[in-house]
């Protein structure tokens, strides 16, 4: 994986226009977002569901996303265990 393919997710956003929410997905780096999963946010490249982790020692990873899912890791191009060929997810964050 190329670790700087996954500093970003997508978060739902939006204000509420008229009554209504008006929402759209927005790019936001990952060390914008508390750690763990949360049901607005998704991958930028497959749409599938991601968790957020944060760096923990100093020589660590940076703070970054990934994949709930090994299926959508396997089949995204930023995915930690990608084989080649990139696919949406199969079961997307809408």
């Amino acid at each position: 994986m190329s670790q700087s393919l996954m500093l970003k997710c997508e978060q739902k956003k939006g204000p509420i226009i008229a009554g209504e929410m008006s929402q759209r997905w927005v790019e936001v780096f990952a060390s914008e977002l508390p750690s763990g999963m949360q049901p607005n946010i998704r991958c930028i490249h497959c749409h599938g569901m991601v968790r957020v982790h944060r760096k923990h020692v100093e020589h660590g990873p940076i703070d970054h996303v990934e994949h709930v899912s090994r299926q959508d890791s396997e089949n995204c191009r930023g995915g930690h265990h990608f084989k080649g060929e990139h696919k949406m997810s199969l079961q997307p964050v809408q």
